[in-house]
């Protein structure tokens, strides 16, 4: 017992075996072997602070067999165990074990702190060129980690964490492992002290989603339009790429009157006029667009990433760089949103990558005032993408639910003859080493006749949910096809946000094949002043 106790990891802070809140081991130390004493019912004949003393004694008391209550009497009970685990549990940071805690951690029972809180934010969904988590899931810090063995998860454990709050010796014990399933794909069960949450993912959305600290008025709320008044769209996208947006909006059957497209990449161009005959309007460069180019109805776009992702080492932040583009969306946002008294609905949505630095993510949303919904496009296709969504679109935040036209696993999205190798993908960006899976040793995602291989560009195109051959133009190489695939949108994520505007806007009659992956949001009663849009 005297041993045990003196090897117990100890936190300023815990909770003693007496239900006192110390600051000391020693006092911990003198109340577990009182508390032993009292379970045997024995009585030390020497001073407690003579641990030699002592321990001779309770080795006499071992030899006895404990008696007269026997070795069994000196377990804790269990509802008295499982209550202090439990306080414990909240009332300390599972990442850096201060008691001074901010939120509950969303992944496992326990909570976090507040510099924890934003490093979590900020690196959860950080990954490596081999698509796993750059950092520990868990404290989301960690020099060696472990990975899941689940094709289909890419979250990796420290070996701190696996050891203090698992057991001694798990990390070591779980490299003999292959493959290892972890804590959170396997069916809900404590790990130790580790506890998942059975509700985890929908804690992680509600992390996102109001993790900027702020709080902000609702945005203007649009009654939905009788069908009788319902106007064609039209459309401003800033940064458009290959014109995921109209590509979506035509799909839901919508009557587009104008789609005004700000591009600079010219292959991204050509892709969006060779697919939609020119319909698309191109302006050029966003910082010279002015209200002559409007009215509009729905403005949407996404500004480079590049100096706002963390995965950048020299990155330059929302203020330099192409992160500045922000602000020429926030100022063709303020110049696009109609006046108080003007009833014509106006949406926008603004999208940029999840893991950026927190101090940029809540200057976003105090420019935009609203914070951002965290959508991933693992749940309706086979390759992983976590996005951050401003916008006044109605349901934005609802879940997001795959539909049977959805291509959910990458063997869905092969040519004829080509096998699997996993049933998703890490997320794909312009690198080509983000098309191989696996960490220290590559893995090509697909065997074609008993060898690895690449994903092709076309089943690149239809893991983003494009049609087959959308960026074969122009001569356009495999890396050229791939980076304007690596910046675009997913599309049935977009489908997802759109669907709702489907009561606002006409639309043509679809085909009875077509069908979108969400349904819209129900109509609300329209307003008198919605007669006065016409």
């Amino acid at each position: 017992m005297l041993n045990l106790c003196m090897t117990t990891k100890f936190r300023r802070g815990s909770v003693c075996v007496c239900d006192v809140v110390v600051s000391s081991r020693s006092h911990v130390n003198i109340c577990v072997l009182q508390e032993a004493a009292v379970r045997c019912e024995k009585q030390f004949s020497v001073s407690l602070e003579d641990k030699e003393e002592l321990l001779k004694q309770m080795m006499d008391w071992a030899i006895g067999g404990f008696l007269p209550n026997g070795p069994d009497k000196l377990q804790t009970p269990a509802a008295s165990s499982g209550r202090n685990v439990r306080f414990i549990r909240d009332c300390f940071c599972l990442c850096c074990g201060t008691e001074d805690v901010e939120i509950l951690h969303p992944l496992f029972k326990g909570s976090l702190c507040l510099q924890c809180k934003d490093n979590f934010t900020e690196t959860l969904f950080r990954y490596d060129d081999d698509g796993y988590q750059s950092y520990c899931t868990i404290c989301c810090y960690g020099l060696e980690v472990i990975l899941c063995g689940n094709d289909s998860c890419c979250r990796s454990y420290c070996e701190d964490c696996l050891n203090i709050l698992v057991g001694a010796g798990t990390f070591d014990g779980l490299k003999e492992l292959d493959p290892w399933v972890c804590f959170l794909c396997q069916p809900h069960r404590p790990h130790g002290t580790l506890v998942p949450r059975e509700d985890w993912s929908i804690r992680v959305q509600e992390l996102f989603a109001n993790n900027s600290g702020m709080e902000f008025e609702p945005h203007r709320v649009y009654p939905s339009v009788p069908a009788s008044l319902r106007r064609p769209l039209r459309v401003l996208s800033l940064f458009d790429g290959i014109a995921t947006g109209y590509l979506v909006l035509k799909e839901l059957g919508f009557k587009v009157e104008k789609y005004v497209a700000s591009e600079i990449c010219e292959d991204s161009i050509a892709v969006a006029a060779v697919n939609h005959d020119g319909k698309i309007v191109q302006v050029g460069d966003a910082q010279f667009i002015t209200q002559k180019w409007g009215p509009f109805d729905l403005l949407i776009g996404g500004s480079p990433c590049n100096d706002l992702s963390i995965v950048n080492p020299i990155r330059k932040g929302l203020y330099e760089g192409t992160g500045r583009l922000f602000f020429e969306y926030y100022r063709v946002l303020n110049l696009l949103k109609p006046k108080e008294e003007d009833p014509r609905p106006f949406f926008w949505l603004f999208e940029n990558v999840v893991f950026m630095n927190t101090h940029d993510k809540v200057n976003i949303c105090r420019f935009l005032e609203c914070n951002p919904v965290l959508v991933d496009a693992v749940k309706v296709s086979p390759a992983h993408r976590a996005r951050y969504f401003w916008g006044n679109i109605p349901g934005m935040s609802r879940p997001i639910i795959a539909s049977q036209n959805n291509r959910l696993a990458l063997q869905d999205c092969l040519e004829i003859g080509r096998e699997a190798r996993v049933t998703k993908v890490r997320t794909i960006t312009t690198n080509p080493n983000s098309l191989k899976q696996g960490r220290n040793v590559p893995l090509l995602p697909v065997l074609q006749d008993g060898k690895g291989d690449i994903l092709w560009i076309t089943e690149l195109e239809k893991i983003f949910g494009f049609p087959k051959h959308y960026t074969d133009v122009r001569n356009m190489s495999r890396q050229q096809r791939q980076k304007v695939l690596g910046k675009a949108w997913s599309v049935p994520v977009i489908r997802h946000l759109f669907a709702p505007l489907k009561d606002y806007f006409a639309c043509d009659e679809l085909p009875s094949t077509a069908s979108s992956t969400s349904s819209s949001s129900p109509p609300t009663p329209a307003s008198p002043d919605v007669q006065q849009l016409r």
